[in-house]
């Protein structure tokens, strides 16, 4: 994976360096990794860094900044390490990522190097379920230990073994799938173990975590490099919203904590997939001092990696206001249009923009003023505008609904009871909207509606997690952005890739509006049926596991499996209307009886299944397609078919 290197502007040197790509394109699945570490990994200079952030665990109530960098100042391996400062101040943090795939069994481990002769830090590695819920090791100059399940950042001491300063060690914990859990110390040039402690835990781990804590007036510093987890094989479970793997989990990462003229990526982006297949992004900019500072424009060949236009802010409404916040943008007959939201005397209007290219902006003009508005998200069906906003009660969303874009009137108002940014889309399939309110405290919800206006009840979908970068339960995922067409339609809800903003508590000592820890975007996904070249295992409960995270994978679209046994399979091809319809591979490690259905057929023609060339089964497609029931052994991998009868 390729990052460029305006991305890192002003980030102390730092260059992150080709990773393993790790989405599931045919040509690429089969280089899936369990654990998902990158083949090329250098500690700090892939995605380690940006799929981490720092969460403050100490006592202190005022605001108080973590004292991470990454650095070339003599890093333990390769060009760049995570290095911790001591300073005037006590801190206790912990650098947190649940980016990585934490299958059991797992072990993670990390470098470590204090340069110090003094005894007044600390440092760890920590599997956390909560904050309040971890298990881990810590040690000190003079020894450490592994606490389990514990609620409190004490400070073990009952074992004693000397860490000497500009020595490397690997801190290492692992867990199995019976909740056995064992830390160790060793050191890494010689092998030699200083410490090993083995127990039983209770914890269902949701993310990782590097633990510093440096006491008033320390000038110790300690370095941290090598991050590595190794998982059982990566699975993502059809029908759950799953974040893409590390090294991808976040595309747009944080930068850095400077006053910057170009500012962070920060939520209220637009993505838009051409029809040509390229990928469009607008998004709003903001730094460590200004609320909105105007809207960037992004491009992707992939989705995936994201490269910024060159003269950003490509456009800044007038001073006048105090903050611009989330952009909608669709192309309508040739023609990019764009809905924004500006703050005017306390309150909230949005604006309309229009541009031949996407960059260059004109006709700014206010659409609704007479009313609060933000945040809005536009969808057009058929001639007919539909726009999505937060209402006057700054807990209600209104609909609003217009011929031109331009002239809109409300159409219906929801009362939600807490604040939240909406996202929508309409579904091609079968002529329907989809709307999810987020980040409030019960997560992200959804309702459908067959006229863009009437919602069905609205029922939770996702919830944040209870760890990580997106770990505040008030907005944690926010400001969702589908991968939508020029109109802002999807095929169908069947896959569901969407970009949202990960964010961290407010409450954290490291205020969103101060330290943008938390304010990157994050890649993420819903997934159902069979993507072509990905291993996917049709489960008993008729839910599927795939090997790889399925990001715009051709799909079979109408073709499905369902097994008495979990059964794995690979489809390598899916044609409705060729003579060779599918073919691919299947195991089971039982015999099993394996259905086949099949839809989008020919009604009335034959169709065989072939398994090693031999036919099994032969059906005629119906109405409703056609369904194959075999029995299959578990005999290892075989060859299948399914062909048209030649009359």
């Amino acid at each position: 994976m390729k990052i460029k290197t305006d991305l890192l502007k002003g980030f102390i040197g730092l260059i992150l360096l080709a990773g393993i790509m790790l989405f599931a394109k045919t040509e690429t699945a089969s280089a899936q990794q369990a654990g998902l570490t990158p083949e090329n990994y250098d500690g700090f200079e892939t995605a380690d860094w940006q799929n981490f952030r720092p969460r403050y665990v100490g006592s202190l109530t005022d605001f108080i900044r973590p004292r991470f960098t990454v650095t070339d100042d003599e890093p333990i391996t390769g060009n760049y390490s995570l290095r911790w400062d001591g300073g005037e101040r006590e801190h206790q943090w912990l650098m947190l990522s649940n980016a990585f795939y934490k299958g059991r069994p797992f072990t993670v481990s990390v470098s470590f190097r204090a340069d110090s002769d003094s005894d007044n830090w600390s440092a760890g590695l920590y599997l956390l379920e909560t904050y309040e819920r971890f298990s881990g090791l810590q040690v000190h100059s003079s020894g450490g230990g592994v606490q389990l399940d514990q609620s409190e950042w004490n400070r073990p001491e009952d074992e004693a073994f000397g860490i000497i300063s500009g020595t490397v060690y690997t801190f290492s914990l692992e867990l199995d799938e019976y909740g056995n859990f064992s830390g160790s110390v060793k050191d890494a040039e010689s092998g030699d173990v200083l410490m090993q402690k083995r127990g039983k835990t209770a914890i269902s781990p949701a993310a990782i975590g590097i633990y510093v804590h440096t006491d008033e007036g320390s000038s110790d510093r300690l370095y941290f490099d090598d991050v590595r987890v190794d998982a059982s094989d990566y699975k993502v479970t059809s029908g759950e919203w799953s974040r893409a793997p590390q090294p991808h989990y976040v595309v747009l990462p944080r930068l850095p904590d400077v006053t910057q003229e170009e500012g962070n990526w920060v939520g209220g982006h637009s993505v838009m997939k051409t029809d040509d297949g390229r990928y469009l992004m607008w998004y709003r900019i903001r730094d460590n001092q200004v609320r909105g500072k105007g809207y960037g424009f992004a491009t992707s060949d992939d989705g995936v990696n994201w490269h910024k236009y060159e003269n950003n802010p490509v456009f800044l409404p007038h001073n006048r206001y105090a903050s611009n916040e989330k952009i909608s943008v669709l192309k309508i007959d040739g023609i990019y249009r764009g809905w924004y939201t500006v703050e005017y005397e306390g309150v909230w209007i949005t604006k309309h923009i229009t541009s031949e290219d996407g960059i260059h902006w004109e006709n700014d003009e206010p659409v609704i003023d007479d009313m609060m508005c933000k945040d809005a998200d536009v969808v057009y069906v058929d001639g007919e505008y539909f726009l999505y906003c937060i209402g006057s009660s700054n807990t209600a969303i209104s609909v609003h609904t217009s011929e031109d874009g331009l002239n809109w009137e409300m159409q219906e108002t929801y009362e939600m009871g807490t604040h939240r940014h909406l996202a929508a889309y309409y579904v091609q399939s079968d002529e329907s909207f989809g709307l999810y309110p987020t980040a409030g405290a019960r997560g992200v919800s959804y309702a459908s509606s067959h006229d863009g206006i009437h919602f069905e009840p609205f029922v939770q979908t996702w919830s944040p997690p209870a760890v990580g970068l997106d770990d505040w339960v008030e907005a944690g995922i926010t400001y969702l952005s589908f991968l939508r067409n020029k109109h802002g339609h999807i095929s169908d809800e069947s896959t569901l890739p969407v970009y949202y903003q990960a964010r961290n508590t407010y409450a954290n000592n490291i205020p969103g509006w101060l330290y943008h820890g938390g304010e990157r975007v994050v890649l993420a996904g819903k997934f159902n049926g069979i993507y072509l070249g990905i291993p996917t295992t049709a489960m008993p409960d008729g839910t599927y596991e795939y090997d790889a995270f399925p990001f715009e994978t051709e799909k079979a679209d109408g073709f499905d499996v369902m097994a008495a046994y979990p059964t794995k399979l690979t489809v390598g091809e899916w044609n409705p209307d060729g003579q060779r319809v599918s073919d691919g591979t299947i195991e089971t490690a039982a015999v099993t009886m394996v259905q086949w259905r099949l839809k989008n057929l020919e009604q009335g023609a034959d169709f065989i299944l072939s398994v090693d060339g031999e036919e099994i089964a032969r059906e005629r497609a119906g109405y409703n397609g056609l369904l194959f029931r075999t029995i299959l052994s578990g005999e290892g991998e075989k060859s299948f078919a399914i062909e048209r009868v030649s009359e």
